[in-house]
């Protein structure tokens, strides 16, 4: 039970923690631009657009160990039977050795260190074995592997997109996502820029930041500007920084009842049943008990022997913990360690106050300056159950208030009381009483999605037409804009979007045939 532990408590923070295009519901007789563009293409088959920008999210499978050596491997987390068993081995002979139960601990927690090391950073913030990732420099065009069908998240957008723009005006940022965001800043202005060099006729283009990769389009707007970007679409982003990331570098672990048995429930549907009955008897609320007085005794060392080392380590975990967090958060880490990790520090201190706490003001000036900005967040997944906010509306993986940059949400499973509501206008306000989007930063460009998991995007869907419709607009998009794209919509499994009614909330979510509009 406490290896089990210490491995939910190591995952928590790595989830910190990504066709013909005219759907059915789009409303092409409104956006005479999108007309146009089509028009101007007969000659080709392909839309004309700017050069098509992906910059994605966190990918743990992306990573290469020793590139270009013959020692190269993916980096992975490496948990085996073998190793379990050996480490419940070392573990009970530490004890006996010590006659300690607290000696056996630290022998698990060093097991759960290992399991993830090969991810951890230095004291100064770089990558301690030697990581690359695949590199994508030109355009998908040169990139079978992107180009392709089928598939869900980022490369499949990249894919979708090819279908409209043709392969070589899609391009798909990859980057080491644990480093200092700043260094990956660079590299996707260098990358903007070969991607414009490619097609001289354009001097800006249309991109999408997923998931980690809103944080790194951030310090690109910080350092560079938005001269370049004529249209951003913020999917499942983390811009505004993440609630597991604050709350956990704060050591507010936490389990709760009511939030478990949501998340086992959506992971496990099968076993659904079993779980609401051992709920219901009163036996998940007491293992959650036991988990978090056992986090409480054993804080420190979860800590220094796991996430401090591993994830406390990477500047890309420290840019989105909220700036108001941030000085808390840092004592409590690094708190008497502040010289061994005075090089880290440095960094994120200079990316909280140059890039986090000027975030509304550099997106304020972009879209001053011309850029399009349109945010979408999804809703109804519950996500991991180990922090104080795990129980709020999320996609499974990040919670849907940042992403959507502070809209007031309520509980997965539950609605918003009255005192959340106050003063909201019923546009605001989504059907279901999960969301009040009056309080979101750009309420009138911020879209919501219930049932859509984290970043979306299966191949073709109907989702991943709303996002590039989204980024190709001529127009900036207002959440009334297209007829067929609400503020509030409901996804089915295979991401065809429907309107938030009652309606469609009681025939997707109960299994009813849903008729293709």
């Amino acid at each position: 039970m406490k290896k089990i532990i210490c491995a939910v408590l190591s995952a928590c923070l790595l989830i910190p923690c990504a066709m013909p295009f005219a759907s059915a519901k789009r409303t092409a007789e409104t956006n005479v631009a999108a007309e146009n563009k089509s028009a101007a293409a007969e000659n080709t088959g392909y839309v004309e657009s700017e050069p098509f920008v992906i910059i994605r999210g966190m990918e743990f499978g992306g990573l290469i160990k020793d590139p270009g050596t013959e020692k190269e491997e993916k980096v992975r987390v490496k948990l085996s039977f073998t190793g379990i068993v050996g480490a419940i081995g070392k573990a009970l002979a530490a004890g006996i050795r010590d006659f300690s139960v607290d000696s056996a601990i630290e022998s698990v927690l060093d097991y759960a260190y290992s399991v993830m090391s090969d991810y951890a950073c230095d004291e100064n913030g770089d990558s301690v074995q030697n990581i690359g990732v695949p590199v994508y420099d030109k355009s998908v065009a040169n990139y079978p592997e992107l180009s392709g069908e089928g598939g869900s998240g980022e490369e499949a957008l990249a894919r979708s997109a090819t279908k409209r723009y043709g392969a070589d005006k899609v391009y798909y940022f990859m980057y080491d996502w644990r480093l200092d965001p700043t260094v990956n800043a660079a590299k996707l202005n260098d990358f903007i820029n070969n991607a414009l060099k490619d097609h001289p006729e354009y001097d800006k283009v249309n991109a999408v930041c997923c998931s980690m990769g809103g944080i790194v389009t951030l310090a690109y707007l910080t350092y560079y500007g938005s001269d370049k970007i004529n249209s951003l679409v913020s999917d499942s982003s983390v811009m505004y920084g993440t609630d597991v990331t604050s709350e956990l570098m704060n050591g507010k672990i936490l389990f709760d009842a009511a939030a478990a048995d949501r998340y086992l429930s959506f992971v496990a549907p099968g076993a659904a049943p079993l779980v609401h009955m051992l709920t219901k008897i009163g036996f998940t609320k007491k293992v959650c008990n036991f988990i978090n007085s056992f986090a409480e005794k054993y804080q420190k060392s979860i800590y220094d022997r796991v996430l401090l080392p591993v994830y406390g380590t990477m500047p890309a975990i420290w840019s989105i913990v909220y700036n108001e967090d941030y000085e808390q958060a840092k004592l409590f880490v690094f708190g008497g360690k502040e010289d061994e990790y005075a090089g880290l520090l440095a960094r994120t201190d200079k990316f909280q106050r140059e890039v986090v706490s000027r975030r509304s003001e550099t997106l304020e000036d972009a879209m001053n300056g011309g850029m399009k900005f349109s945010v979408i967040a999804n809703y109804n997944r519950p996500n991991i159950c180990a922090y104080e906010s795990a129980g709020l509306q999320g996609d499974g993986t990040l919670e849907t208030g940042p992403m959507s940059f502070g809209a007031t949400v309520s509980e997965v499973g539950g609605k918003l009381s009255e005192e959340q509501l106050v003063g909201a206008s019923p546009e605001f306000v989504s059907i279901d009483g999960c969301i009040n989007a009056a309080t979101a930063e750009y309420k009138d460009r911020t879209w919501f999605v219930r049932n859509c998991r984290h970043v979306g995007c299966i191949y073709r869907s109907e989702f991943t037409d709303f996002v590039i419709a989204l980024a190709e607009s001529d127009v900036q998009p207002l959440c009334d804009t297209f007829e067929g794209y609400s503020r509030f919509m409901i996804s089915d499994a295979d991401e065809n979007l429907y309107p938030l009614t009652e309606e469609y909330i009681d025939k997707i979510e109960n299994g009813s045939r849903v008729p293709v509009c």
